[in-house]
C-alpha cells in the first residue's frame, strides 16, 4: 500500500471571539516542528490567522486512483481536525507526494 505525503491547505473563515482567542493561543512561534508530517496529522497556522496547512501521512491501497483516495482521505482528517476544534474553514485544497515514488527514486541513483 502506498503512503501518501499530503498538504492541505485552507483559510480560517473569520473566527472571532473565544475562537479567534483560542487560535492565537495555539498559534506556532515560528519553529520547525509544526512542519513534519504524521499520522495524525499536524495544524500549523500563522498568528495573521488567514490561512493555515495540515500536514499528514496517509496509507492507501494501491490503484490508479490512490492519489485522489489520499486527498481525500487527508481533507476528511484536516475537517474532523477543524470541525472538532470548532475552528471556522473554508477553501481546502491538498497536494501530496507518494513516498514510495521517493524511496524508488533514491534507490536507483
Amino acid at each position: 500500500m502506498p503512503t501518501y505525503r499530503v498538504l492541505v491547505r485552507g483559510k480560517f473563515d473569520r473566527p472571532a471571539g473565544p475562537i479567534r482567542e483560542k487560535l492565537l493561543a495555539n498559534a506556532g512561534d515560528d519553529d520547525l516542528s509544526g512542519l513534519s508530517f504524521s499520522e495524525t496529522g499536524t495544524l500549523t497556522y500563522s498568528r495573521h490567522l488567514g490561512g493555515f496547512s495540515f500536514r499528514v501521512l496517509v496509507e492507501v491501497a494501491a490503484g490508479s486512483d490512490a492519489e485522489q483516495r489520499a486527498h481525500d482521505e487527508a481533507e476528511l482528517l484536516a475537517m474532523d481536525l477543524l470541525e472538532r476544534e470548532g475552528y471556522p474553514y473554508r477553501d481546502l485544497t491538498a497536494s501530496s507526494t507518494c513516498l514510495d515514488g521517493v524511496k524508488a527514486a533514491r534507490a536507483s541513483r
